[in-house]
């Protein structure tokens, strides 16, 4: 039977960061920079979650006629209901493209903890969320992903909130 390693824990060490607590109840430095991994999780899943659109959205805006093409001709198998997603047309992709890469650019900002980051995010997933209803047949408001983002929204004004980001004096909130 395998027992798991054991390292020392010697501050500044390569291993000092391996423990056996989850990340969320390991003690971050205190300082200036430290941020809650509350908030950290938040932006690894953002940067993911409009990141990757970007790239597939811009994919989709450059490659629109040549993707219609080869799924009409069988070529590629497309889901089912991505024909709706088609009939937006090339500039349903690229506004689609652009809103996620200004998504990005706010987290990016936030990351830094500045409060444009959240406004620019904040402005990019009303839009996300509003662009299917003006683009699409049959006018769908997508109610799942319009959830999301305002989840996301909040957890974010909150997060940025509890570290001063919004306070002119730029103290952070203990509650």
């Amino acid at each position: 039977m395998l027992l798991p390693l054991r390292l020392p824990y010697i501050p500044g060490s390569l291993f000092c960061f391996m423990t056996y607590k989850p990340f969320f109840l390991r003690q971050l430095p205190q300082g200036q920079n430290a941020r809650p991994p509350m908030f950290v999780v938040l932006c690894v899943l953002s940067f993911i979650g409009s990141g990757m659109p970007a790239l597939a959205y811009t994919f989709m805006a450059a490659n629109f006629n040549e993707v219609v093409t080869m799924a009409e001709s069988g070529q590629v198998m497309l889901p089912d209901n991505f024909s709706l997603f088609l009939s937006g047309g090339p500039a349903f992709f690229a506004l689609e493209a652009l809103l996620n890469a200004v998504s990005f650019g706010g987290v990016w900002a936030m990351w830094y903890r500045r409060a444009i980051g959240f406004h620019l995010y904040a402005g990019a997933q009303l839009f996300l969320a509003l662009v299917p209803t003006a683009f699409l047949e049959g006018n769908p408001f997508l109610v799942a992903d319009a959830v999301l983002s305002a989840g996301f929204v909040l957890m974010y004004y909150l997060q940025l909130k509890r570290q001063g980001v919004f306070n002119p004096e730029g103290k952070e909130e203990r509650n």
